[in-house]
């Protein structure tokens, strides 16, 4: 059967496939955010690994998941999203039994692997699920209902697991949540033994459009701008943020978690605005990205002086808490993405980004991570290692200056005012007339 013969199924056909996919893509986004930053004083005290191992833990994840995603997405688009989740989920599940039952960092190192290669398919094979099993006019409800899963899961990796850790066995907590994910992808797999997917799509795989984006400046321009805010955020909530409170302010885990969990709310709620800031600009794409590496850099340097005059910890609260603010506007580096190059990769441009964004957080954490085990440091009370108030500065510093190189860069753009700028890829000279008309 021809592909463009397809029709879309009933809305509740589509919702049988869409909401154990929402469960699935929930969970992916646990996996990336509780874990290591929630448990990283139980990965050294029962795991024994070091502040190095436990970043290599957050970068082999994020490798993978990164690297995947521009062949993910020429994947999708070839053989369809059911089909590719299908794969992934077995992936993704191998992955999370595989972790919490290592003994060895090897092993944990391949557990994540396989998670993040498996989380990978989830994202890019759920937006072709919508673009094909949904009429156009629940796109946008169904969409936003995606965000709020992904944001959930997040949610759910900060004080919730973090409580769970403290009343059972780190490693049993992740088991059960590996059999959520086997109970959502079995109820993906009986939908597709009892429903007609899609055909593959004829045209063979090219990496031609793949050529044409990343040949466009402005691509890796908006890429760099973007998502640089992206890493700083996803590195403090994820990966030390929680460590620096209980190392610095001596908070207990649990209100530790609690704060990373106002950070995750903050960003939720923020998230789902971008509508409204869209129009507060006017449509423009340039301001809001300015707007945000600016407060990215005034947030870290504010944490810096804070730490330089011993602020308590409310101080580092709120800190937290606008660091969620200067990174929830994402979705605008996504829609710019797509105007600055062709209509044709409107589905490709995003996975590009997606992949730089997470090549910046890995790139952001082993340095980090080597940075901190460098200044000296001592077991503190509950058997973990605790830090230096220079080796924070200094982390906090390294983000500095990156949060300052991509205030440059987001100047440097071109607006689009909301459409897509057609023609060569050096594109600037155009969009900055339009700018000063």
């Amino acid at each position: 059967m021809p592909s463009n013969t397809f029709t879309k199924p009933s809305v509740r056909t589509a919702l049988a496939l869409f909401i154990p996919l929402l469960l699935i893509y929930c969970i992916s986004y646990f996996q990336r955010t509780g874990i290591p930053g929630t448990i990283f004083t139980q990965l050294q005290t029962d795991a024994k690994l070091d502040a190095v191992q436990i970043s290599i833990i957050s970068s082999a994840y994020i490798w993978v998941y990164a690297l995947s995603q521009v062949f993910i997405g020429l994947l999708v688009d070839k053989y369809g999203g059911v089909r590719v989740i299908l794969v992934g989920g077995v992936l993704l599940i191998a992955g999370s039994v595989i972790f919490p039952c290592a003994d060895t960092p090897s092993m944990m190192y391949l557990g994540r692997v396989l998670t993040g290669l498996g989380s990978g398919t989830v994202f890019l094979s759920i937006l072709k699920v919508l673009d094909l099993w949904f009429d156009r006019r629940h796109y946008s409800t169904a969409l936003g209902i995606l965000y709020f899963s992904a944001y959930s899961g997040g949610i759910l990796g900060t004080m919730p697991f973090a409580w769970c850790c403290d009343h059972f066995a780190w490693r049993n907590v992740l088991l059960v949540i590996a059999a959520v994910t086997l109970v959502a992808y079995v109820g993906v797999v009986i939908f597709a033994g009892r429903h007609k997917l899609p055909p593959p799509a004829k045209a063979p795989l090219s990496l031609r459009p793949l050529l044409k984006l990343v040949r466009n400046r402005n691509t890796w321009k908006v890429s760099f701008a973007s998502n640089m805010v992206f890493a700083n955020y996803f590195v403090l909530q994820t990966v030390f943020g929680m460590k620096f409170l209980q190392d610095f302010c001596g908070l207990s885990a649990t209100v530790a978690a609690g704060i990373i969990l106002a950070m995750t709310v903050a960003s939720t709620i923020c998230a789902s605005c971008l509508g409204l800031v869209c129009r507060l600009f006017d449509n423009r794409r340039r301001p809001p990205l300015i707007v945000t590496a600016g407060l990215n850099l005034f947030v870290v340097l504010f944490l810096m002086a804070a730490i330089a005059l011993h602020v308590s910890a409310w101080g580092f609260a709120i800190g937290y808490v606008v660091c969620a603010f200067s990174s929830c506007f994402n979705g605008n580096g996504v829609m710019m993405i797509q105007e600055l190059n062709s209509r044709d990769m409107a589905a490709l441009a995003p996975a590009f980004t997606n992949m730089v964004a997470y090549l910046l957080v890995t790139l952001l954490t082993i340095p980090l991570g080597v940075c901190l085990e460098s200044f000296p440091h001592y077991i503190g009370p509950s058997g973990g290692e605790v830090y230096a108030p220079a080796a924070y500065l200094t982390v906090f510093g390294i983000m500095a200056c990156l949060a300052g190189l991509s205030l440059v860069v987001a100047w440097m753009l071109p607006e689009t005012h909301g459409k897509y700028l057609e023609g060569t890829p050096d594109i600037d000279a155009p969009a900055d007339q339009g700018n000063r008309g």
